[in-house]
């Protein structure tokens, strides 16, 4: 008999509609995995065993009388703990919140269960969500998925191991700088972040609010074109194919390109041979809003994660890891007049950047310029892990400073994403181009 917790969120949603498997029997699947894996516990912050039987009992009787609430109902999946879920802990992997309980739902989650979604539990993350790594010794450090020496990347870290162990079918993360493509990256799987304010963040501790969103961490590119229409709260529906040879994509050569180690390089080298080979079009041209914009950066999200969490923060900094606070730090001394300038600074850039967007498909990049490093290096140099987080945030931010949409995708060589950015509310049109290019970047 086959074990449907290790395919696709597709096709065990296909499963349960031809009654292959039950939602109670998938549910015992993903149990019996999170038993086996010995660090589940370090993936997880909490497993909910009795609330998501209860879920999947309820779910099963829908299959049998035929009354489903959507097409991916007694699917499973996990959430990054920075998302409320009534009654339940939401510690955001961090000791200044330790004991906090959530008062509502926030709203993804809600419209999660409204078509049936299945919650097993929250995951670990990076403290309060700033920083790219995943590593994060004051809670937990979820293990990478394939190799368990090395950062899982982050924020969304333990979101995205469960995905990957197939302790669920998928998980939610959220990506102010690149923290749902950075940890897909690094543990073969597929990120999306949409565009800045699609989803809604009611119900969601904020780091940078005028950068934050929520995205899904998936097995495929249809996994997460279905997740985010269940988290927007539309009808399912699948978006019109298309051909590669109608598709144009551009390479930046001044900085996404620029400066990648030769891991990286292969990969994206080899991606780039195998889209050209398929029939779309290339180009290469030197986006210079880019580098402007990263310089913009260190002011504006800095500022933002100070003022949002500064009074927790002083009032016990020494409960948090000191690197994670020290960039927290870096915003003391920008002031709000700094802030203001730089943002008006970053949207002439935007409008720029986005008009030399209007006839390509999407800029591709690597997802990120390095593979993930030692956890055990990371934690003995505070010096290397400040200077490996920015490395590893580098490419991804790109699309949150500019107002992107973006995706990252698994390609042949481990822990090497191939990240496509695309216009403002170009979700669709982005996930056509993911669609076609997954399997050939894979094999």
């Amino acid at each position: 008999m086959d074990n449907y917790s290790f395919k696709s969120m597709t096709e065990q949603a296909i499963a349960i509609e031809k009654n292959l498997i039950s939602p109670v029997k998938l549910l015992e699947e993903f149990f019996s995995n999170i038993k086996n894996e010995k660090n589940s516990k370090n993936i997880f912050t909490e497993i909910y065993f009795k609330d998501a039987l209860i879920e999947a009992t309820e779910s099963e009787m829908r299959q049998k009388n035929n009354k489903r609430k959507s097409f991916f109902d007694g699917t499973v999946i996990n959430w990054k703990d920075l998302f409320d879920i009534k009654n339940k802990k939401c510690e955001g992997g961090t000791k200044l919140l330790f004991g906090r309980i959530s008062k509502i739902d926030a709203n993804v989650i809600i419209k999660a269960k409204n078509s049936g979604l299945i919650t097993i539990g929250k995951t670990h993350l990076t403290e309060l969500a700033f920083s790219g790594l995943g590593v994060n010794p004051i809670t937990a450090t979820p293990p990478n998925s394939i190799n368990q020496l090395v950062a899982p990347g982050g924020s969304s870290s333990g979101a995205a191991v469960a995905t990957s162990l197939s302790l669920s079918s998928a998980g939610i993360g959220s990506d102010t700088g690149g923290s749902v493509r950075i940890p897909a990256a690094w543990n073969n799987l597929v990120g999306f972040k949409p565009t800045h304010g699609k989803l809604s963040l009611n119900g969601v501790l904020k780091l940078c609010p005028n950068f934050d969103t929520i995205g899904p961490i998936s097995k495929t590119v249809k996994d997460s074109f279905y997740l985010y229409q269940i988290l927007e709260g539309n009808k399912l529906h699948f978006f019109d194919t298309d051909n590669l040879k109608n598709k144009c994509f551009l390479i930046d050569t001044s900085f996404l390109s620029q400066n990648i180690c030769n891991e990286v390089n292969k990969s994206f080298q080899s991606s780039i041979n195998k889209i050209k080979k398929l029939g779309a079009k290339i180009k290469e041209f030197d986006l210079h809003e880019i580098i402007k914009a990263t310089e913009i950066a260190k002011k504006l999200f800095p500022y933002e994660a100070y003022n949002s969490w500064r009074k927790f923060i002083e009032t016990n900094p020494e409960k948090m890891y000191a690197p994670v606070l020290a960039r927290f730090r870096g915003g003391t001394d920008i002031s709000e007049n700094e802030y203001r300038n730089a943002w008006n600074e970053l949207k002439k850039l935007r409008k720029n950047l986005i008009s030399k967007m209007e006839k390509i498909d999407a800029i591709i990049a690597p997802t990120c310029p390095i593979t993930p490093p030692l956890v055990e290096k990371l934690l003995k140099n505070h010096d290397y892990f400040t200077k490996s987080n920015l490395l590893a945030l580098r490419n991804t931010r790109v699309a949150n400073l500019f107002g992107l949409t973006s995706i990252s995708l698994p390609t042949e060589i481990n822990n090497c994403g191939f990240m496509l950015l695309s216009k403002p509310n170009d979700e669709n049109n982005l996930f056509r181009s993911a669609y076609l290019l997954e399997k050939h970047l894979k094999n």
